[in-house]
């Protein structure tokens, strides 16, 4: 484990576990801001801790895929829905690349499953008075495009203030249109029309227990998404910058965390019924890189 620290922030990164944050507060506001696990190695759900990396982002349907006349296939780790889930990336082992007291860089350079094409992926947290920038850079080592999809799935402490209730607690993002999806959770095609949990959500009126909801949508506006404690007036803000243009709501049983996951892509949008571009399809060219970055940090509400 890493521990890193700036002011009244700290952050506990498990460099074996997919550079995982499993642990980040403010001490300032008594503030446990991610959902911890008891034992960082053997948690009940890997994907409901910290903000664990999913490479490739949610689920691929029979594994498998084409692009530019090559066939990809992945392991199906769901059986239930005959898909590849969220990739291993989220339990593979990084190698520390360099740490200091308020900033660490995990790499991961290897073969990947029966990925068929190199590549590293440098995960950055820095802490600084502004909270906490989290900066992903996946470089294509391969002389192919690479077909390239990620996502995090950051589970929020909820409440996330020593003394607060659940109740206290609103959920605000800024998310469009919601794919429809089966019983295996992909998309069928179809756009849903905004329902009364979208509406309160768009208001920053939701409250995170008040019914389980699992959603799958294309953000609006600059995707913005908060957790307000309105019994402390502060909030918690997780900006994602606009590559990550999908989300997924998620909370479980509506009964003890928050899951707001940024996605360059909405579920299964290689095999989806939507075009790929609107899908988030993306690929990155051979020998060449992109960053992702995001942000979280707690304010007062205004």
């Amino acid at each position: 484990m890493i521990s890193i620290k700036y002011g009244d922030y700290t952050a506990i990164i498990n460099p074996s576990r997919g550079a995982n944050c499993i642990s980040l507060r403010n001490s300032k506001y008594d503030a446990v801001i991610l959902r911890e696990p008891n034992n960082p190695e053997n948690t009940d759900n890997p994907y409901l801790y910290g903000m664990p990396v999913l490479y490739p982002a949610n689920r691929i349907s029979d594994g498998c895929f084409e692009f530019e006349g090559r066939i990809y296939k992945f392991p199906i780790n769901e059986a239930s829905t005959n898909c590849h889930l969220h990739g291993v990336m989220h339990e593979t082992e990084f190698d520390v690349a360099e740490v200091g007291e308020s900033c660490v860089t995990c790499v991961f350079e290897n073969r990947y499953l029966d990925f068929p094409h190199k590549f590293r992926m440098e995960i950055t947290y820095t802490l600084s008075e502004n909270g906490m920038e989290h900066k992903t850079k996946i470089t294509n080592l391969s002389d192919k495009n690479m077909p390239n999809f990620l996502g995090f799935h950051t589970t929020f402490n909820v409440p996330f203030i020593s003394g607060s209730k659940a109740d206290d607690v609103r959920i605000y993002a800024e998310i469009g249109n919601e794919a429809e999806r089966d019983e295996n959770y992909l998309p069928t095609g179809r756009i849903l029309a905004c329902d009364d949990s979208d509406t309160k959500i768009n208001a920053g009126s939701f409250m995170p227990f008040e019914c389980p909801i699992s959603k799958n949508c294309k953000i609006q506006n600059n995707g913005k998404a908060e957790l307000h404690d309105l019994k402390n007036n502060i909030k918690v803000v997780y900006e994602n910058d606009m590559k990550f243009d999908w989300r997924l709501l998620y909370n479980g049983n509506a009964d003890g965390f928050f899951c707001i996951e940024p996605m360059t892509c909405m579920a299964n949008c290689q095999n989806s019924p939507f075009d790929r571009k609107y899908a988030g399809f993306d690929y990155i060219a051979p020998y060449k890189s992109k960053e992702y970055v995001s942000k979280i940090f707690l304010t007062e509400l205004i």
